[in-house]
């Protein structure tokens, strides 16, 4: 089977697009401080965005002006540098690429280690809760083979899951305790 040349052309035209940081529209509007300030807001790196947007930007011919961006990302960047902004970042598992000036740093990353923390441990819980599920399910469809035939293997296999959900289970319990511990902390980093 082939795939339709403009098919491909399309493909490629999406993926293209898909990756420019900005529209030519964008580009040819000049506001320049309000990209900068949207990007600050973003936590978006400096250097590497503002780059993105000179290439985004070649093929209209318009070249950005690089101190009005500078003056709106640092704008930008005072909305995102603050405690309850890293604490959203970090609750929400992304990372942090550094953006933020020394004044801000400490009050942004105290927010973002608490949320980050809490992520971890929320996360936790959902793979151990996964891997409990999934032993369990395969424990009923060996249960279920048994019946039919009486199979050593299968029999140790079974006891060994038994084992490991047993082993899991407890895990479960340290992990649910301490998501209970996180929480616990981001509900009183929000309060103040």
């Amino acid at each position: 089977m082939t795939i339709p040349r403009a098919f491909v052309v399309l493909a490629v035209l999406a993926v293209v697009t898909g990756c420019a940081s900005l529209s030519e529209e964008q580009c040819l509007s000049g506001n320049w401080a309000g990209i900068g300030q949207s990007d600050g807001a973003a936590g978006l790196v400096a250097e590497a965005q503002f780059a993105r947007h000179v290439k985004a930007c070649a093929d209209t011919g318009i070249t950005p002006d690089r101190a009005a961006w500078q003056a709106g990302y640092a704008r930008g960047l005072q909305s995102y540098c603050t405690p309850q902004k890293g604490l959203e970042e970090g609750l929400a598992g992304r990372r942090y690429r550094n953006p933020c000036p020394p004044a801000s740093e400490p009050g942004f990353l105290r927010g973002y280690r608490i949320g980050a923390d809490d992520h971890a441990a929320r996360q936790e819980v959902r793979k151990l809760e996964s891997d409990i599920a999934r032993l369990t399910s395969r424990n009923a469809q060996i249960v279920a083979a048994l019946s039919a035939e009486n199979d050593a293997t299968l029999r140790t296999e079974l006891r060994n899951n038994r084992s490991e959900i047993l082993r899991l289970q407890l895990e479960l319990g340290f992990a649910r305790a301490e998501a209970a511990r996180s929480r616990r902390a981001v509900s009183e980093f929000r309060a103040g």
